[in-house]
């Protein structure tokens, strides 16, 4: 089940094909098929999603049914922490947890395409890792999204790598690789898609921050809410940021708003990782619904060439009703 959070209800596709799934496949979906074959749209009402990609709150991983978002929203403690041990992430870090939008999108995946269990060949992966793989030659990109606790390499149980690939790619919402095998990267990182011949792993040139990019933690916000936010893609310390980040509506134009960092500088010295990932601000609190961005401004590029002056964050949505 895919839950549009711009449309506020649950979109069921493809009835036929849940009387062929695997051993692990979730027995609810045949369920809330039925049930909204019988009782129609009404019965596929959903409390408004956090996220605009969503799946039942269920994820199957390693062969465990794994509840992480109860019924009504809310996300449980001791299931996200099955998956994050699983992903091999340390959920005692707030800052290294495994991204919530990137579970969300799994979650989605395997239920849209009815697949079984989910394998794991990697997950989460620590910046000394990661260098590590790179050093042995193995694909692992500089700035990977598996540092960014927000990929993993994995096969579906039930389905071809090529078809997550496609499906993937028809969302154009993440990140897709497609290695010609059982198994692909997916990740919630700007969307694009690559197989083994043009993924440039093996590229040594210093990247320079050139790929940095800003994530609100969540997709759907109310006005006046407080956002946290994370650089990730970060090559390159200590970066400076304008502290006043301008909300950019969809269509590109100005709101005149901005959101305040705390900073006790014209220029917020962000010094590393652990402070990259931990920012915080407070939306306006009259902002009309709609989709936006926020465009950062870099103020001291510490003669990183390929750093961008600004760049837009991910966007994200304001509604009065968000949860």
């Amino acid at each position: 089940m895919i839950i549009d959070g711009s449309l506020g209800w649950a979109h069921l596709t493809g009835f036929g094909p849940f009387l062929s799934k695997t051993t692990f496949m979730k027995p609810k979906i045949l369920l809330a098929a039925l049930l909204a074959l019988l009782l129609g749209p009404k019965a596929q009402a959903a409390p408004a999603p956090r996220f605009w990609i969503a799946g039942d709150g269920v994820l199957v991983l390693a062969g465990q049914n794994i509840r992480f978002r109860s019924e009504g929203g809310e996300y449980d403690e001791a299931g996200l922490r099955r998956i994050n041990a699983l992903f091999r992430a340390d959920f005692s870090d707030p800052q290294e947890r495994m991204s919530l939008r990137f579970i969300e999108v799994l979650d989605a995946v395997q239920d849209r395409l009815q697949g079984g269990t989910y394998s794991l060949k990697s997950g989460y992966r620590s910046p000394r890792l990661n260098n590590s793989l790179r050093s042995q030659g193995k694909l692992a990109a500089q700035s990977s999204m598996h540092m960014e606790a927000a990929a993993g390499d994995l096969i579906l149980g039930g389905v071809d790598s090529s078809q997550v690939f496609d499906f993937v790619k028809s969302l154009d919402c993440c990140g897709i690789g497609y290695y010609h095998g059982r198994h692909f990267h997916l990740d919630t990182g700007p969307s694009r898609y690559w197989d083994e011949t043009s993924s440039k792993t093996e590229d040594k040139t210093p990247q320079e921050n050139e790929k940095i990019i800003l994530q609100p933690d969540y997709d759907v916000y109310r006005p006046g809410e407080a956002m946290e936010m994370k650089f990730m893609r970060v090559t390159n310390y200590p970066i400076g940021v304008d502290p006043n980040l301008e909300i950019i509506k969809k269509d590109g134009s100005p709101t005149g708003k901005s959101l305040a960092l705390e900073s006790p500088a014209s220029c917020l010295i962000v010094e590393g990782r652990k402070q990259a990932r931990s920012l915080k601000a407070k939306l306006p609190e009259k902002l009309d619904p709609g989709r936006y961005a926020l465009q950062v401004k870099f103020c001291n590029r510490y003669d990183y060439a390929k750093m961008p002056e600004t760049i837009l964050s991910r966007e994200f949505e304001i509604r009065k009703d968000a949860p």
